[in-house]
């Protein structure tokens, strides 16, 4: 009897301490995991921090590169080009009279936090250049023949949405004169001029504009449209874009499938919401199903992390005062 109770005994301490072994590996493991997700998270912030102080590595550069390449082939990259001219993009005509000569190019203006975006698109269209200028960076195309057979089918069959249209139209017009072997250089210049010095002013309402995902998505790379707010002592999620131009924020507002109405207020059309359900609808909206953000520019940081915060911190006031202060920096 006192060797059957002996043996019992070990069993149950055996039990009990395998019992204790793995509830403490549950708990480290718990505690892993959240730390990583934590050091992700993270790891965005640190990021955004470190292109603000100039000290982001060429190495997380290509990582960012790569992880990229495979959304562009989800996305229309046409249509997303023709959206981030819109925001970002320039047709520029410059004639020199000293020369008897005409100079075209295609411009896209980013914040040099924003660099590796231009290399994206260079590499997408396998022509022009990336140039610096102080706290901005350029991607610019001079090329005619490339501006003729690479750069003209693209905007010819993806309308602009804003009034960089008419300024594409006068580009496109001028780039077809210059080109055309009918004329002289100096009867080039002369039509060229009388072009340019219309000064016509535009103003599109137009209510068929068609507006896709994928040209919202470029529009929007480098616009600041994320924010955490406080709102009665709470610290709460806000979506936002201003405009001149009504029509292009009402269909925003529709692909968005946003509730509250756009109102006017110095001299800009405002869209913003608050609402729970429309920041879920948004968060899905720009995610593919594999959770992966749309964007793929430093806008995908900022989203990545006012996503995460949603749903990882909503309510939290400590911890989103923490991101808030975050973001504010990296939108300085």
């Amino acid at each position: 009897k006192m060797c059957s109770y002996k043996m019992s005994t070990d069993a149950w301490k055996t039990l009990y301490f395998n019992m204790i072994n793995i509830k403490m590996y549950t708990l480290k493991y718990s505690l892993y995991n959240m730390m990583v997700k934590m050091f992700n998270i993270m790891g965005l912030y640190a990021s955004m921090l470190l292109y603000n102080n100039n000290m982001f590595q060429r190495t997380n550069v290509t990582r960012f590169i790569h992880y990229n390449n495979k959304k562009m082939d989800n996305l229309n990259m046409n249509e997303w080009l023709v959206g981030m001219t819109d925001c970002n993009g320039l047709f520029n005509i410059n004639i020199n009279k000293n020369n008897n000569n005409i100079n075209f190019e295609y411009k896209i203006m980013l914040n040099k936090n924003n660099i590796q975006l231009l290399y994206k698109i260079k590499k997408y269209l396998n022509i022009g250049s990336v140039m610096y200028n102080n706290n901005m960076v350029f991607y610019i195309i001079k090329n005619n023949n490339h501006l003729m057979n690479i750069i003209m089918p693209i905007f010819n069959n993806n309308m602009l949405l804003t009034n960089k249209m008419y300024n594409y139209l006068e580009f496109k017009e001028c780039l077809l004169i210059y080109n055309n072997n009918k004329y002289d250089m100096l009867t080039k210049i002369n039509m060229i001029n009388n072009i340019m010095n219309l000064n016509i002013n535009y103003n599109i309402n137009n209510n068929n504009m068609i507006m896709t995902k994928s040209w919202l998505i470029g529009y929007m790379e480098s616009k600041q449209s994320f924010y955490l707010i406080n709102n009665n002592n709470n610290i709460i999620h806000k979506f936002y874009m201003n405009n001149m131009n009504y029509t292009l924020l009402n269909n925003i507002k529709m692909l968005l499938n946003i509730n509250n109405n756009i109102y006017y207020d110095n001299n800009m059309y405002i869209l913003e919401t608050t609402n729970n359900k429309n920041i879920e609808y948004i968060i899905n909206y720009f995610m593919f199903k594999d959770h992966k953000c749309k964007f793929m520019g430093m806008k995908s940081y900022e989203f990545i992390i006012w996503k995460r915060s949603y749903y990882k911190y909503k309510n939290n006031n400590n911890k989103l005062l923490y991101i808030q202060s975050l973001l504010n920096k990296y939108y300085k």
